[in-house]
C-alpha cells in the first residue's frame, strides 16, 4: 500500500543508500497513488527459504530476498471495522495481551555488562530526526568473555511520545536483510498509527550490513551460484553444479571464520533480548516479515514470557520438514504463478499470447531455448545469460504484482532473444552492479552462514523423491527450481535441531499474517506456524506477493494496527 501521509523532510535521508533487493534504483518517491503499470518493491520481507534445500540457481531464488521499501502502487484507504474479541483492558482502558511478566529484566549474570551496557543515541547522518546507535554483543553466547560484534541501530522515535507504547522492534526478512534501512524508511512500512505509538528500531543482524559484516564470498563466487546450469543432462553436469556448491561454502566458511559460525537466528534472537532490556521494555514488541518470522519464532520460543505484540507476517514454521517445504513451495509457485499468467493474457500486450492453458508451456520452452541458445545482452561484463540467471529473475519477478510488467516486458524480450530487462531486476536484487562488483551489504554474503545454522541437513532421498515427482506433476516449478540438493554438507558448524513440538508455551497471543497467493512464503508455512505457536493466531488475506500488512488490504491492516496500537487480540482463522 502506498502510503501518501505527509512526511517531514527528516522522515527520508538527504542522500538515500544504494538500493538492493527489490527495491529500484536510484530511490525516487512514488509521484502517483494511483495504480501504476511500472515497477515497484514488494514488501518488506523476503526470502523466504531457511532450509539447506537448494536449487541449482543456488537457492538464491528459493532462499532469501529483502524487500526493503513497502511503498505501494495503490493508495491506502481507511482502515474497515473488523469484528475481534479482546482481552482484559488494563487500568489505562486499552487492552492488553497477558500481564507484564515479573521476572521479564532478568538475565544471568554472565550476561550483565551486555543487558546493562550504555546506549549513546546520536542522530543518525542524513536523518537527523532518527537516532543511530552501536551495541555490543558476545560472537559466542558460551563464551562471553570473548569476542564481540557491534550491533547497529537505529531508532525512529514515535511521533506521539505521550501515547507511546513502547518500543517496536523490526526484521525485514533474508536472511540478510537490512533493519537499519527498513527503519529508516519506516513511514513506507507502518501506518501513521503505529508510528505514533511506537519508537520503531531497527538493526542490522550480526555478521551483517553495519554489524560487523562478514564478507565470506567473492565476486566471482556469487556470480557462480547463477552461471551453472540449475538443470544437468549429464553427470559432467551434475558433478560441476554440486563440486561448485560445496567448493563455494568451503570457501564462505573459510573466509567468514569463527564468526561466520555465530551468526545463527537463535543467536539473534539472544541479541534481540538484549536490545529490550536496553530500551527498558519488560516484553519485547516484535513486527518481523518473512526470515523476520523465523527470527520472532525463535526467540518467542526461547523467551515465551517476555513476548509482547509480535506480528509475524508471511512466515516460515523453525519445525518445518524438507517435505512440507517442498510441499508449500511448489503450492506457493502454482497459485503465483496462475495469478501472473491470468493478469498478463488479459492484456493486448501479453508475451505469453492469450492462451492461458499454453502460456506455461512457451515459458518452458523458452527455459529449453535457452539452455541451448543463451539470452544476449548489452552488458560487458554479462554478454549472455542462461537459465539460472533467467529463472532467478522469473521467481522474484513473481513476488509482487507491481513486478508483473517487468516480467512480461522481459519475457517479450526475452523471446526475441535477449536478456537485459530480466538480467538488470535479477542484478538488483542481489546487489550486484553493472561494472560486476556485489554491494558489501548484498544478502548473498549471509544466506549459507545462517542456512547451515538454521537447519539440519536434508534427506536425499526426500528431494529425489520431490524431484521425481515434480518433474511430472509440476514441470515448470522443476524447471525454475532446477535440481534439488543441500549444499551445507560442506560447512563446519553444527546445524539447529528443529524441534517438532508446540513453540513458544505459555507465550501471549502471536499474531500470523500472510497472503492467500503468495510464492515466496507460500501460505501453507504461514498456517503452520500459526499452529505450531502455542498461542498462534491466523489472519489471512485473499491477495497476491509476498508481504501482508500495508499491501492494500484494509482489513488486515486495521487488525494489525489494533493489535499493536491497543492490544487487541482478534479471532483466529479470519480471512481478510
Amino acid at each position: 500500500m502506498l502510503n501518501d501521509e505527509p512526511r517531514s523532510p527528516d522522515d527520508l535521508p538527504d542522500t538515500p543508500p544504494q538500493p538492493y533487493a527489490a527495491v529500484p534504483a536510484p530511490y525516487q518517491p512514488p509521484a502517483s497513488t494511483g495504480a501504476g503499470s511500472g515497477e515497484g518493491p514488494g514488501s518488506g520481507g523476503a526470502p523466504r527459504r531457511g532450509r539447506a534445500v537448494v536449487a541449482a540457481v543456488v537457492a538464491v531464488a528459493l532462499l532469501a530476498v529483502v524487500a526493503l521499501v513497502a511503498w505501494r502502487a495503490t493508495r491506502p484507504v481507511t482502515p474497515a471495522a473488523v469484528p475481534v474479541t479482546t482481552s482484559a483492558p488494563t487500568a489505562s482502558g486499552q487492552a492488553s495481551p497477558t500481564p507484564t511478566p515479573s521476572g521479564g529484566s532478568e538475565h544471568p549474570a554472565e550476561l550483565a555488562a551486555y543487558y546493562t551496557q550504555d546506549v549513546d543515541w546520536q542522530p543518525c547522518e542524513g536523518s537527523p530526526a532518527h537516532q543511530c546507535a552501536g551495541i555490543e554483543v558476545p560472537v559466542d553466547y558460551a563464551e562471553p568473555d570473548g569476542d564481540t560484534f557491534e550491533l547497529a541501530l537505529r531508532k525512529v522515535p514515535a511521533l506521539e511520545p505521550s501515547r507511546k507504547v513502547g518500543t517496536l522492534v523490526i526484521n525485514p526478512g533474508g536472511p540478510g536483510g537490512s533493519g537499519l534501512e527498513y527503519a529508516q524508511f519506516s513511514t513506507f512500512v507502518f501506518s501513521k498509527d503505529v508510528r505514533e505509538s511506537f519508537d520503531i528500531l531497527g538493526f542490522d543482524p550480526r555478521g551483517i550490513g553495519e554489524s560487523d559484516a562478514v564478507t565470506c564470498l567473492s565476486d566471482d563466487d556469487m556470480d557462480l551460484l547463477f552461471e551453472n546450469d540449475p538443470t544437468p543432462d549429464d553427470a559432467a553436469e551434475r558433478e560441476k553444479l554440486l563440486s561448485d556448491a560445496e567448493e563455494i561454502t568451503e570457501r564462505c566458511a573459510e573466509a567468514g571464520g569463527e564468526r561466520a559460525l555465530h551468526m545463527s537466528t537463535t543467536e539473534v534472537a539472544r541479541d534481540m533480548d538484549v536490545m529490550r532490556s536496553l530500551v527498558g521494555d519488560e516484553r519485547l514488541n516484535y513486527f518481523g516479515v518473512s526470515y523476520g518470522t523465523v527470527l520472532g519464532a525463535l526467540y518467542a520460543d526461547l523467551f515465551p514470557e517476555r513476548v509482547g505484540r509480535f506480528v509475524l507476517d508471511s512466515a516460515v514454521s523453525p519445525n518445518q520438514t524438507d517435505a512440507e517445504e517442498l510441499s508449500y513451495d511448489i503450492e506457493g509457485f502454482e497459485s503465483s504463478i496462475d495469478a501472473f499468467i491470468e493478469w498478463c493474457v488479459a492484456r493486448e500486450d501479453c508475451a505469453l499470447g492469450t492462451d492461458a492453458d499454453g502460456a506455461r508451456e512457451r515459458i518452458a520452452d523458452l527455459l529449453d531455448d535457452v539452455e541451448q541458445r543463451p539470452l544476449e545482452t548489452s552488458r560487458g561484463d554479462i554478454d549472455a545469460i542462461g537459465e539460472g540467471w533467467l529463472g532467478f529473475a522469473i521467481f522474484m519477478c513473481l513476488y509482487s504484482e507491481q513486478s508483473w510488467p517487468t516480467l512480461n516486458q522481459g519475457l517479450a524480450e526475452a523471446f526475441d532473444g535477449r536478456g537485459d530487462i530480466l538480467l538488470a531486476h535479477a542484478m538488483n536484487v542481489v546487489g550486484r552492479s553493472p561494472s560486476g562488483d556485489y554491494d558489501p551489504g548484498s544478502y548473498l554474503h549471509a544466506i549459507i552462514p545462517v542456512r547451515c545454522a538454521d537447519w539440519p541437513p536434508s534427506d536425499a532421498e526426500t528431494l529425489a523423491d520431490v524431484q521425481r515427482r515434480a518433474r511430472t506433476e509440476h514441470p515448470l516449478w522443476s524447471r525454475l527450481t532446477g535440481m534439488l540438493y543441500d549444499n551445507c554438507g560442506t560447512w563446519p558448524g553444527e546445524p539447529r535441531a528443529p524441534s517438532g513440538t508446540t513453540l513458544a508455551e505459555g507465550a501471549a497471543p502471536i499474531l500470523v499474517i500472510g497472503n492467500l497467493r503468495d510464492p515466496a512464503t507460500p501460505i501453507g508455512g504461514t498456517r503452520q506456524l500459526a499452529e505450531d505457536l502455542d498461542s498462534g493466531i491466523l489472519v489471512t488475506s485473499d491477495h497476491d506477493g509476498h508481504g501482508t500488512y500495508y499491501a492494500g488490504n484494509s482489513c488486515v491492516d486495521s487488525i494489525v494496527d489494533g493489535y499493536l496500537i491497543t492490544g487487541t487480540v482478534p479471532s483466529s482463522d479470519q480471512t481478510c
